[in-house]
């Protein structure tokens, strides 16, 4: 890897790039525009050798993505990027009572409904979003982006309300997608993220004056890239980490039983410890609203 005299910055080469991995940090193009992100997978070595032909480049004072040694099997999630597909909305498999996210834009607020039924090319029948009793009314005409989440995969389709009615009880008509956008999430894709965290060391117990606290920056559905003031243990620990999440505008504390796979030290950081942890004995619960977290952070961020 060859030096750059301007603000940090080398020059990579093609042993810097794992084909089939994750980034551990951010590439540049010539002019120090950023190319790809952290987190970013270089699917062949095809694709590795243009991009370092066409001058790649990384900022050594830039933090850096421990990886999260997994099973074979989740390595082989996290080696396979996320798919995106055009299907129906039958073939979705979504099932009466299912939530459904609608959003009129991107700027405005998310409201929760639970779909009723649907006859295909016909329609939807979803209740009235609102709370506590208090109904909100939706303008016939009215186009929303729609969003849900099937098995491993997370979904979105434009639909306009026909009609919202009281009689024989509240509900709302929705227009029938010609197609829907399913975007497939495995268990590896990781996203960008700033959630503070309380950190139990092992043999804690209920001490609570013994817990510390660190920083996730990196997350998936099975681990998490975390940093941290203090030492929070060695290769192969076990620690509980809790943190809180944003869910359709809901938070949600989330707490995880995880064993340190991987620790590196940068001494020049605020927080120089820094971890990657992988998520063991989850509870149903907390895997669900961490499955409905990510899932809504990567249709966010490829919208």
């Amino acid at each position: 890897m060859g030096t750059d005299d301007s603000a940090g910055f080398v020059k990579a080469s093609v042993s810097d790039v794992e084909v089939g991995k994750p980034l551990r940090y951010p590439l540049y193009d010539g002019n120090r525009k950023l190319l790809l992100k952290r987190g970013y997978i270089v699917e062949s070595v095809r694709q590795c050798e243009l991009l370092v032909e066409r001058g790649l480049y990384r900022n050594i004072n830039e933090r850096t993505a421990p990886p999260v040694s997994q099973s074979s099997s989740s390595s082989a999630d996290a080696a396979a990027p996320s798919r995106e597909a055009i299907t129906t909305l039958d073939e979705t498999k979504l099932r009466i009572g299912d939530p459904l996210v609608l959003q009129s834009s991107a700027e405005a607020a998310r409201m929760v409904v639970k779909l009723i039924g649907y006859l295909k090319n016909a329609g939807l029948i979803v209740t009235v979003p609102g709370s506590d009793g208090e109904f909100i009314m939706l303008k016939e005409g009215q186009s929303f982006i729609v969003r849900f989440f099937s098995g491993q995969n997370a979904y979105a389709f434009t639909s306009v309300v026909s009609k919202q009615t009281s009689v024989p009880f509240p509900h709302v008509h929705l227009s029938y997608p010609r197609e829907v956008r399913g975007l497939e999430i495995r268990k590896g894709s990781r996203i960008d993220v700033e959630l503070i965290a309380a950190v139990g060391l092992s043999g804690d117990g209920d001490n609570e004056s013994l817990a510390r606290s660190g920083k996730i920056f990196n997350l998936s559905i099975g681990g998490a890239a975390m940093r941290s003031k203090a030492s929070l243990g060695k290769k192969g620990d076990v620690i509980s980490v809790k943190f809180k999440v944003l869910i359709n505008d809901i938070q949600s504390f989330l707490t995880f039983d995880c064993i340190i796979r991987a620790v590196t030290h940068e001494p020049a950081e605020a927080m120089p410890h820094v971890y990657g942890i992988q998520f063991e004995n989850t509870d149903q619960n907390m895997s669900l609203a961490l499955t409905a977290f990510v899932y809504q952070k990567m249709i966010d961020e490829s919208r």
